[in-house]
């Protein structure tokens, strides 16, 4: 926090990226398989996070499936 006079010049965008059904983002790159992906979370996602976590770490650790509805596959 700044405790001083400011003035706003200019705003270009607030752009909030997210996916076309609003869930989150689990899964590999398709081409790096080390690249892994938890992401998309939204204003719910402090919620969400420790079991997508989990979700994930079993899946690249034990090769469990990851649900279908938030799997990065869903957009191939």
């Amino acid at each position: 926090m700044i405790h001083c006079e400011f003035e706003i010049v200019d705003q270009i965008a607030g752009l909030r990226p997210t996916t076309p059904d609003r869930r989150p983002l689990l899964g590999t790159h398709h081409q790096h398989a080390r690249i892994a992906f938890l992401n998309g979370l939204g204003t719910r996602g402090i919620l969400m996070a420790p079991k997508l976590a989990s979700f994930l770490f079993d899946h690249l650790e034990h090769q469990q499936e990851l649900p279908k509805e938030v799997h990065i596959d869903r957009f191939k």
